[in-house]
């Protein structure tokens, strides 16, 4: 069951590479990872003396940003493609690390998967049978929770992004990668949106330092989602000032900018993409 969830999560991913078990060179497990005070700093380093370029906070921001967005796709793909969710823990997750800082690949071994009553495999093996959506939303947040909040302590603890940042970043990717799925799928993306802001109510309820999130811009017949959080990725950018840094690199979606040029940048987005 969990095995069949992860193999079609893997076909039907356009954005990152999904497996259902790490082979070959280059994979950590979380679990190994989190436990691993060493290896923890010498992945917050990578990413300070990388991409970061010495910003303490973005090299934070950073591996919250790449992890979060594997995660939130993790959890969302199933659960809109296939109305399922994967249980997994951080020792059920390995990650494939390029040069110590991109997440290249995840592998997944649940063991179990959370399903609707009207599953075809519901009640089988390694299932748990929930009533409708609103119980896999549920079940997704619990989730989010149980395998994010290690890696914000972790990264709280060696860089000065704040927590309540890294649970917005997590939102942000929840909703955005909801949506970007729809988008890919040619699924209706106002039920997409619905079920992301649903996981988020869970999630909230779970965790009192999720205090801002994403809000839907319409576009046209489309929808994308403005960010509630900054992900500093500006910061890496050699501009002299900080107006020019988020001009030329912050995020298309990010609450930085001004709404019209988000606006702007969305519709010439959807233009390309329609």
């Amino acid at each position: 069951m969990a095995a069949a969830t992860v193999d079609r999560l893997a076909r039907a991913a356009a954005w990152r590479r999904f497996t259902g078990a790490p082979t070959g060179p280059g994979w950590v497990r979380l679990g190994d990872r989190l436990r691993d005070p060493a290896a923890l700093d010498a992945w917050y380093r990578a990413e300070l003396d990388g991409p970061a370029v010495g910003h303490r906070d973005l090299a934070g921001a950073l591996i919250v940003y790449r992890f979060a967005g594997s995660l939130a796709e993790l959890l969302m793909g199933p659960l809109l493609d296939q109305r399922r969710v994967l249980v997994v823990t951080v020792d059920d997750l390995a990650l494939e690390l390029a040069e110590g800082t991109r997440i290249d690949a995840v592998a997944a071994t649940p063991a179990e998967v959370v399903v609707r009553a009207d599953d075809p495999d519901a009640g089988r093996p390694g299932t748990r049978v929930v009533r409708d959506d609103g119980g896999l939303a549920e079940a997704a947040a619990a989730v989010l929770h149980t395998v994010f909040d290690p890696l914000a302590g972790a990264v709280r603890a060696r860089a000065p992004f704040g927590v309540a940042g890294m649970w917005g970043t997590l939102a942000d990717h929840v909703a955005e990668g909801a949506l970007a799925w729809a988008r890919d799928h040619g699924d209706d993306p106002v039920p997409a949106w619905q079920a992301a802001d649903t996981v988020l109510d869970h999630l909230a309820a779970r965790e009192a330092r999720l205090r801002v999130r994403p809000r839907p811009h319409p576009v046209a017949r489309g929808l994308y989602a403005d960010k509630g959080t900054c992900c500093l990725i500006y910061k890496a950018h050699p501009a002299a000032t900080k107006a020019e840094q988020l001009a030329v690199a912050a995020c298309t979606s990010c609450p930085l900018r001004p709404d019209a040029d988000r606006h702007a940048r969305f519709t010439r987005h959807a233009a390309t993409t329609t």
